[in-house]
């Protein structure tokens, strides 16, 4: 089960379709402050032991993303535990240094996947859209954005173009996201997801609030990071909230390089 999610968000993340507002700019899209060269990110389950001490399970996840000194993705190689690649995604940039394009890879360098990037007269993205290996178009996400240029609504389109959900946000006076309401096909509200964050602009609290059953249900992750001199996480250690205990789940531990 962590295995399948784990693939689950590796996948959505090289097909241009994660978490976070994007622009097209890597390395704001990223989170990352300063020169960064290359981000070494290791993923491990988490857990305590016998006397709640956290210690370091199996390795789930291992992400290589370099960077050019302009800020744009170079590359991101997904590994396997025995440190084989599963796959890569490769980057191209405009003259204006915004993302254009992601070729997905297999480990024998074969094309799998394409993402593309689409943006309005002002360098404004707009579209982005997912092909398979044989150039259909899989999935497409629509964005719109507010008066401060924020993205204010992202729309998910299946293959032939149908909207199958609708994230809207709102955004805290520090320009951080505040809240993020899900709609189905149908319209009907189906998830709140709201954030809370450090100072250094990094989520502290995840909660999720799921309407999909008769009984809404509350989910909440929780956040603790260890920083470098630039700002950036180099630790983070995931856990699930129940009750008044913290169970943890993952911990991430980054190697990051600059120019």
């Amino acid at each position: 089960m962590k295995t399948n999610k784990i693939l689950v968000a590796m996948l959505a993340v090289a097909m241009g379709f994660g978490a976070s507002a994007q622009s097209g700019r890597d390395l704001q899209d990223d989170e990352m402050h300063g020169a960064v060269k290359r981000v070494d990110a290791i993923m491990y389950e988490a857990n305590y032991d016998l006397d709640d001490n956290l210690v370091r399970g199996d390795q789930m996840e291992h992400l290589v993303t370099e960077y050019r000194p302009d800020g744009g993705r170079r590359s991101q190689t997904y590994l396997s535990v025995a440190e084989d690649v599963i796959f890569r995604t490769r980057y191209k940039h405009d003259g204006f240094g915004l993302t254009t394009l992601e070729h997905v890879v297999d480990n024998q360098d074969r094309v799998i996947g394409r993402t593309y990037y689409v943006y309005d007269a002002d360098h404004t993205l707009t579209e982005v859209y997912v092909e398979d290996a044989e150039r259909q178009v899989e999935s497409r996400m629509l964005l719109k954005h507010d008066g401060m240029n924020r993205i204010s609504q992202r729309s998910y389109n299946d293959h032939v173009n149908d909207v199958y959900k609708r994230e809207v946000y709102t955004y805290n006076a520090d320009g951080t996201i505040n809240k993020a309401v899900v709609y189905d096909r149908s319209k009907q509200k189906v998830q709140e997801k709201r954030w809370e964050y450090d100072e250094q602009g990094y989520p502290t609290s995840y909660t999720l609030f799921d309407y999909t059953e008769e009984e809404p249900e509350m989910f909440i992750t929780l956040y603790v990071r260890e920083y470098d001199s630039h700002g950036n996480w180099i630790r983070c250690t995931e856990y699930d909230l129940l009750g008044d205990r913290r169970i943890p789940t993952y911990t991430t531990v980054r190697s990051i390089e600059y120019f």
